[in-house]
Order: C-alpha cells, then structure tokens, then sequence
C-alpha cells in the first residue's frame, strides 16, 4: 500500500496522484492441461481444436511489485506470447504503471495497422489486467473497489455438455446433477456438434429430469447459418430455454438482429468479437440481447467496462463470459461487480488452472460468487503449480 494512503479510508480518486512507479518489464509464458478435452461446436463443425491453454503475463515494476494478468491463445497461445514478449513490451517499458487507460490506447495505436481484433488484442487484455492487478496492490484495495464497484454477491451459471464420444443423455443428466449438488441452478449447455434434432433429444431430457426448477440456456459457438438458428430457436422457445449464445458467425451482426426480432428468446454474445468498436455493431443493431463480453479476451478490464458502459446505455445487460484460467475468471468478476452484471459464467469441468492461477479469489457457495477481497485481482499466485503446467518449448 502507498505510504500516503496508510491508515487513511482509501480514496479512488487520489490514486494517480501519487503514483510514480515505472514498468520495468511484460513478460508472458503458456501453461496447458492436457489431461482432459472436451469440444465446442466449432471444434466439432469447424476443426477448432485446442487444449486448455493459459497465456500467463507478468507486468513488473521498478520497485519489484508484480502484477499477473491472463490472455486468452485458443489454438495458438505462442503468437500471444511473442506478442506480449516482442510488441508489447517495447510499447509501455518505462511508462507509470497506473496510467491504465492511457497504456490501452498507446497500445492499441501502436498495432492499429495488423491488431485491432484476434491475437493482438487478446495479448493486450492480458498487460491491462496485470495493470490492473499492479494498481490494487499499490493501493492496498481490489480492483471492482478502485473502480468503484459494489461489494455484492452475485449469481453464477455452469458451462457443460461439452462433447464427448462416451457422453450420452445418462452422462449429461449426470454431468449436470453434478453442478445443482454443487449448488448451482443455472447451467449453459453446448449445442450444435450434433443435428438440430439430436441436440433438441440432449436438451428435452435434461427439461424432463430436472423441470423448470433448472434454468437452462445454449451456447451454439457460431456455427449456425441463420436458417439453421432459427429452426433451433423455434426449438429452444418449446423447452423454455433461458438464453442461445453466439448462434450465427460474429461477422454477421444484421442476421443476428433479424434472428433477435423473430424469436422469443433472449440472443446472447458475441464474445467472439473484439473491443468496443466491434461490440458497437451489435448493440447499437440490438444484435444481441445480452452482451457477453470476457476480460481475457477482449481488450481486458479497461475495455469490457467500456462495452459494459455502451450496453447500459442501450438498456442491455453485459453477463461476463469465462472459458480458461482463474485469472481471466476473477477479472471478469471484478468488472462485474463495477458494471453491475446480473450473473457471471464459470465452469466446473476438470481444470486446474483455474486454481492454481486464481487461489481463494474464487469463492461460491449456493451458486453465488463472492467478491475478492485481497487488493488487485485477490489472487494467491501457486508458483509451483505455474512451473507444472508451463508449457515445454517446441
């Protein structure tokens, strides 16, 4: 904590009065699991395979302090890390640590020509939350704190019915007994590796077990083409279906509207597309009727409160997506509490890199997650278990 601010009610406001640190180095490594797999619709559909991969970045300060932040690779976590270690580095070494909004523009302006979207951005999102991280510690407060945020509860939903060769209805309905005994009422599961009407046959036995005590939403991962989606959302209207996430490809945000206006359920994403300028198209099209939007992904905590900040306006919810480490997780969760989001994603599938990167920050129980407390993201950070999973060099 600053010396200024001991002993004193922290105040937001002062913090970039008296910060002078300087980044003295960005670093960033790739961690993998390696030992379980399961697949999206697009890695079934569209070959979009990839382990659970973590592209894990430490931004150091001239006075030793280090921030940790999490980017997301998908498929090709090494183009991340060159571009944290070879671009990014360059561009803020030397700049005042705190000087968050700013680092984010001089980055973005800086890769303008070849970023803007995909590998670059998502190496940007994970410098910015490792600022982030640095700013908490200094300051001796969490970050939804610095930000303003409100110290609340909120309501999580799983991620499942991922697929597998061995999973049938009876795994799925048992995959997800699994997350209501673990207090969770509220599940997402994949869709569109199989027909339309074999993923309705998935989906009507999970109704039938667990009635509408179980709310039940869907995630298609683009693969649809827009008549596909709409023969699966006149589907989903049947079964009372909670949300259909990412239904048609991200570059289509005008199908996206149509699909919005001629069904009953809600149209969810598109965290597949990148910084706010991108996410303007869909909510300003009213493309979408709930923004998903992920820290790791894109452009980090400074730009998901940007889009977060562009959906209330419109009078559109932002509920945080989450698919890799804990630390992507607890940043998301942090911009939750600051933006207000109704519910935040989280998975419970085998994965320990969510707490071997994340420690205590990430608490639940009754299907709440509670606010990190500890200044920064509140991670613990298990130096041991980075060395486990670091990934070998190929």
């Amino acid at each position: 904590m600053h010396p200024g601010l001991c002993g004193k009610k922290f105040n937001p406001a002062a913090m970039f009065l008296f910060s002078h640190l300087r980044i003295a180095s960005v670093g960033c490594e790739v961690l993998e699991f390696t030992e379980f797999y399961e697949r999206d619709a697009l890695a079934v559909v569209g070959g979009a395979e990839h382990l659970m991969e973590v592209c894990l970045v430490r931004v150091e300060t001239s006075d030793g302090e280090v921030g940790f932040g999490e980017a997301i690779g998908y498929g090709s976590p090494e183009s991340v890390e060159v571009t944290v270690n070879s671009v990014l580095n360059r561009i803020v070494k030397g700049e005042e640590s705190t000087n968050i909004w700013h680092l984010w523009d001089k980055m973005y302006r800086a890769t303008f020509r070849l970023g803007r979207r995909g590998i670059i951005v998502s190496a940007m999102s994970g410098v910015d939350i490792a600022l982030w991280d640095l700013a908490g510690k200094e300051f001796g407060a969490p970050i939804h704190k610095l930000l303003g945020g409100n110290t609340r509860r909120i309501k999580g939903y799983i991620t499942g019915g991922y697929y597998r060769p061995e999973k049938d209805i009876p795994r799925l309905i048992e995959e997800v007994e699994g997350y209501v005994r673990s207090g969770f009422n509220v599940v997402k599961i994949k869709v569109g590796g199989l027909s339309v009407e074999e993923d309705l046959k998935r989906l009507s036995a999970l109704r039938e077990r667990f009635g509408d005590g179980l709310g039940i939403a869907v995630d298609a991962n683009n693969v649809y083409d827009f008549n596909q989606a709409l023969r699966m959302g006149r589907g989903l209207e049947r079964l009372g279906i909670l949300f259909f996430e990412e239904p048609i490809s991200t570059d289509y945000p005008e199908l996206s509207t149509r699909l919005a206006e001629q069904l009953d359920i809600p149209i969810a994403g598109y965290e597949t597309a990148f910084t706010v300028h991108e996410f303007r198209e869909f909510i300003s099209r009213y493309a979408v009727d709930i923004v998903q939007a992920d820290a790791a992904w894109n452009g980090g905590i400074t730009e998901m409160l940007r889009i977060g900040v562009l959906a209330r306006s419109y009078g559109l919810p932002l509920i945080p997506h989450y698919s890799a480490g804990g630390i992507g997780f607890v940043a998301s969760l942090h911009t939750a509490l600051t933006i207000d989001s109704p519910m935040i994603e989280y998975h419970l599938r085998p994965n320990p890199l969510r707490e071997a990167l994340a420690g205590d920050a990430i608490r639940h129980s009754d299907g709440f997650f509670e606010p990190p407390t500890k200044p920064g993201l509140g991670i613990t950070m298990r130096e041991d278990e980075v060395k486990r999973f670091r990934r070998a060099r190929r």
